[in-house]
């Protein structure tokens, strides 16, 4: 098989694994049971990626639409909904109670809660990020990564992503931050969570490779980490997050798909 049939062969497998997940009644399920916000993002995710469409739209547009007129609960489930929402183009709304909540957050759990605040704000074109801004670079740490107390590779990914959807004149100390990623790199393809642990992991090597896209450098070793992200594809199609073992999510699929997209192998 040439290279190019060797791609395509992984993509349809990995894409029939995305339409398997699709539920009956609209969403996206973790096996067979009744669908969430989390894989039914994943889902759409992939597909918007590679311009596919899910064979349920609109249930899954009923589905979410009714959800997203229930109380608004936990920020990670909101920013599941309004994604959803954002990728059908279908109009969002959110109560101003809920939004006048949101905007007083001057101090979050972690970065990832505060990528959540930036992402619905980005979405729902808002513009009080006087507080977020303030708070994540204020976790920007002197090995140029970002986190609470120390660096780690997730945290730094979150802050970047943040900060590049307000403003990427925001993002400092490029040469540091690469640095810092730089040492969360396996020899062998992948990368950890900090530097100096084993093994590598897929989600610290997405977040790796997203940094990369966001500081517009060129991938770190793209060979070596395609082959391990190929190595975690399972038979089913869909990917898992570590080389030993593990069972196949839409959140893996994604995100192996996503690293082999921005190093041009799909």
């Amino acid at each position: 098989m040439n290279y190019f049939g060797w791609c395509i062969r992984i993509l349809n497998q990995a894409l029939k694994f995305v339409h398997a997940r699709e539920h009956v009644e609209g969403g996206f399920t973790l096996y067979s049971g009744i669908p969430d916000t989390k894989n039914t993002y994943y889902g759409l995710k992939i597909l918007h990626m590679f311009n596919d469409e899910p064979n349920n739209r609109e249930d899954t547009i009923n589905w979410i639409q009714k959800l997203q007129k229930d109380k608004m609960y936990g920020i990670q489930g909101v920013f599941y909904r309004v994604n959803i929402l954002n990728i059908f183009n279908e109009e969002i709304t959110v109560p101003n109670s809920y939004l006048k909540q949101l905007s007083s957050k001057s101090d979050f759990a972690n970065l990832e809660v505060a990528y959540y605040h930036t992402v619905i704000f980005h979405i729902l074109k808002l513009d009080n990020f006087e507080n977020v801004i303030e708070w994540i670079i204020s976790h920007q740490n002197e090995d140029g990564g970002f986190g609470l107390g120390r660096s780690d590779i997730l945290s730094t990914y979150y802050a970047l992503e943040s900060l590049n959807f307000i403003d990427p004149s925001l993002i400092k100390n490029d040469k540091q931050i690469m640095g810092f990623i730089q040492e969360c790199l396996t020899g062998e393809g992948g990368f950890t969570f900090i530097p100096g642990i084993y093994p590598p992991y897929l989600e610290p090597t997405h977040a790796g490779m997203k940094i990369c896209e966001i500081l517009n450098k060129e991938p770190i070793d793209p060979d070596i980490t395609v082959k391990f992200i190929l190595n975690l594809q399972n038979h089913n199609g869909g990917f898992r997050r570590s080389k030993y073992m593990g069972i196949s999510e839409l959140e893996y699929t994604f995100k192996s798909l996503h690293v082999l997209k921005m190093c041009s192998k799909v």
